[in-house]
């Protein structure tokens, strides 16, 4: 894959999106588990998506088109946050700041 491609992390123009918030719950150690929040820039709609894996997959490269991404929800994104910070071993993004930015 060439960061030209279409993506919606590297990418999100190409989408009519941007970033509103993003974790990633891997330590970053050669792996990744991210969450990430987009809002269309025309419509204000917001998405979301989840992608993990080791070092040798590029994040989000199996989301091709707006269809594939989530309809955004508060309480399911903050609830898998929030499971997320109690696992024990937890060495990820610190959740609460992600949690602050997370639009209503």
């Amino acid at each position: 894959m060439s960061y030209d491609d279409p993506n919606p992390y590297y990418n999100p123009e190409k989408f009519g999106l941007e970033i509103v918030a993003q974790v990633d719950y891997c330590s970053g150690s050669y792996e990744f588990d991210q969450r990430i929040i987009w809002k269309h820039k025309e419509t204000g709609k917001l998405y979301t998506a989840r992608d993990s894996g080791c070092s040798c997959p590029t994040p989000f490269e199996d989301y091709k088109k707006l269809e594939d991404l989530a309809d955004y929800s508060y309480d399911f994104v903050r609830n898998e946050a929030l499971e997320e910070a109690r696992k024990e071993y937890y060495n990820g993004d610190p959740v609460s700041d992600f949690v602050d930015k997370l639009p209503h």
